[in-house]
């Protein structure tokens, strides 16, 4: 099933800058990195110890976001429990269908150590609203949702 919802008014994604990746890969340097893009958006992880980025811009498929997390999964990186992420959803643009967000929980590590947190940086209600399903697939962390990535920074403690 897909939720269709219209974003808030005069509240629209960016369209996804081609620079993005190069920037994500020097914002992140020493972690593994997992990029898939297509024309008109990207999925970006970062995947360092007990910290991981995922970063989801313009109308790319959601099939592309678990995409990258199963590249990760694959390449053994997200075989730690104990993480804090940082999921950034600002700029991403696609419908969400809840049976990918099913299926990234099925790749994603539980947070079974009762430390983790998830930071979700969205741009309206709609995203804040898909954070806080999330966070119920995933009782063991600590989910908050905000609009700067600063803030979701702050709170993680990576500043």
């Amino acid at each position: 099933m897909t939720a269709h919802f219209p974003p808030d008014r005069f509240d629209c994604a960016r369209p996804p800058d081609s620079a993005a990746p190069e920037r994500f890969r020097a914002a992140n340097a020493g972690a593994a990195v997992f990029i898939r893009q297509k024309s008109g958006g990207h999925a970006m992880l970062a995947v360092a110890p007990r910290r991981i980025v995922l970063t989801v811009a313009g109308s790319i498929g959601s099939e592309h976001i678990v995409g990258v997390l199963r590249d990760a999964e694959v390449a053994a990186r997200l075989g730690s429990d104990a993480f804090h992420a940082l999921i950034n959803l600002a700029d991403y643009s696609a419908s969400v269908d809840w049976q990918d967000i099913q299926a990234i929980r099925e790749v994603m590590p539980k947070g079974a150590s009762r430390s983790n947190k998830n930071a979700y940086v969205v741009r309206n209600s709609f995203y804040a609203m898909v954070a806080k399903i999330t966070g119920v697939m995933f009782p063991q962390t600590e989910c908050a949702a905000f609009t700067r990535e600063s803030e979701a920074r702050a709170w993680l403690g990576w500043n």
